[in-house]
């Protein structure tokens, strides 16, 4: 879904009521896979640590540097 426009409180409202028009069921499931994408992107950073069974993704423990501007 993408939503354009100037104001951040009309984006914010529709945002809002699209998440909680969701079924329970549709909003765990979309949960899970934000989660899901979260280790994969932490996993992606050769640098990190493995996680353990049950470990959250708080951050990443070896930032990857970013290129000078």
């Amino acid at each position: 879904m993408v939503l354009k426009s100037r104001n951040k409180q009309d984006i914010d409202q529709a945002q809002r009521a699209y998440w909680w028009q969701k079924t329970p069921l549709e909003r765990l499931a979309a949960a899970a896979q934000l989660m899901a994408e979260a280790r994969r992107v932490y996993a992606a950073n050769p640098a990190n640590p493995p996680l353990a069974y049950g470990n959250r993704v708080l951050k990443s423990a070896t930032p990857v540097p970013r290129r000078a501007r």
